[in-house]
């Protein structure tokens, strides 16, 4: 995945894009949701009953627009954008365009077209994607021990004030905070079991036609694309761009060290 050289081309991140908009139009309706659900319940005390209903009207239309986005990019966005990516993997893997979007340079390995190239590009792809989820997750787990410590506080003094309590519960056990970070979380583990398994794969130097290793790469290409899929959730653009230039160096020597050539 270097982007080194100033010839790399990826037409198929195209289809990302959209999905990161989406992405974040949600996070800001979630948001502004969870502010006008907490003040709803004070609103017709500060803000007069009228401007009150006003405040509910527009709570309810947000959380329709949030719904609305949420299965737009769920549902269509992404799995989309990687059944395009997962179009171009094959492709560059044997050598066949399955799509018209063309790649250059987005996979970095030595082999011809075959099972063999295909292992050595979900094991780069598995590299990348566990140490990107490791980098999100290092800020993540300290949002989240700030979330679980203020439900914490808010439940020890429940006695007091039982709509706050009401209002964290919801909001940390929603899907937007304590979902999504298990997801990732899975999702690393799941990605870091893929690049072992095609690390001991190619260390031990199995066949490249033998049964055995040809049921190994598909074994791993199906891990990788259900981990993907089960998780839902797109990798931070920003943390690549960051990590690029580190963890290319690093693919070139595990290339090198376990000798991934034909």
């Amino acid at each position: 995945m270097s982007n080194a050289s100033t010839t790399r081309v990826d037409e198929v991140s195209q289809y990302y894009a959209p999905a990161e908009k989406f992405g974040t139009i949600g996070v800001v309706l979630f948001w502004l949701n969870a502010v006008l659900s907490f003040m709803m319940p004070y609103s017709a005390s500060t803000i007069g009953e009228e401007w009150s209903r006003v405040l509910q009207a527009l709570f309810l239309v947000l959380v329709l627009i949030y719904f609305s986005i949420s299965q737009i990019s769920s549902l269509y966005l992404v799995p989309r954008a990687e059944l395009m990516r997962r179009k171009q993997l094959l492709s560059d893997s044997f050598g066949i365009p399955l799509s018209q979007d063309y790649t250059s340079l987005y996979y970095n390995n030595s082999y011809s077209p075959s099972v063999q190239r295909l292992g050595a590009n979900i094991m780069e792809n598995a590299l990348f994607s566990k140490e990107i989820a490791s980098r999100m997750l290092f800020r993540k787990r300290f949002v989240i021990f700030g979330y679980l410590f203020a439900w914490l506080l808010a439940f020890s003094l429940r006695h007091n004030n039982l709509e706050l309590l009401t209002w964290i519960t919801q909001l940390v056990f929603s899907g937007e905070i304590l979902a999504e970070w298990l997801k990732l979380e899975i999702l690393r583990f799941r990605h870091e079991r893929t690049y072992d398994e095609l690390y001991s794969h190619f260390l031990h130097k199995l066949g490249q036609d033998s049964s055995r290793s040809i049921a190994n790469v598909l074994n791993a290409f199906a891990s990788y694309e259900a981990a993907k899929s089960n998780a839902g959730i797109l990798l931070s653009t920003e943390d690549f761009q960051k990590l690029n230039p580190i963890l290319s160096e690093r693919w070139k020597s595990i290339c090198q060290k376990l000798d991934m050539q034909n």
